[in-house]
């Protein structure tokens, strides 16, 4: 990527702070289950549970690069995974209670 300006895509993600987690949870309660059901996050080890069939929904940050995403959504599509996108890579790694964002996540 040297040399190269990185090209910006439009990106249609849920960005929004509320005061109160109650407001959080009515408004995005898929995002919050992301912290007690049992995931794998990242790309590889999410390719492996798709590959697997471990995997029952797949969340992709909208903000990630396409070219890290998309063949992640095209697997999903042949195993007739769900996929959840609109959320940011921040968002992704909160919900996940990890430190960084987080492209890909998939719950198993």
């Amino acid at each position: 990527m040297r040399g190269q300006i990185p090209r910006i895509l439009p990106c249609v993600c849920v960005n929004v702070r509320f005061s109160h987690k109650s407001e959080y949870q009515e408004e995005f309660p898929v995002i919050t289950e992301l912290a007690s059901q049992e995931k794998v996050i990242g790309v590889k080890q999410s390719r492996k549970a798709i590959r697997e069939g471990r995997a029952r929904q797949v969340f992709l940050a909208c903000d990630a690069d396409p070219a890290i995403t998309g063949p992640v959504a095209s697997s999903c599509a042949e195993a007739g995974i769900p996929v959840r996108e609109g959320y940011t890579m921040a968002q992704l790694g909160q919900a996940c209670r990890i430190a960084v964002g987080a492209s890909v996540v998939a719950v198993l």
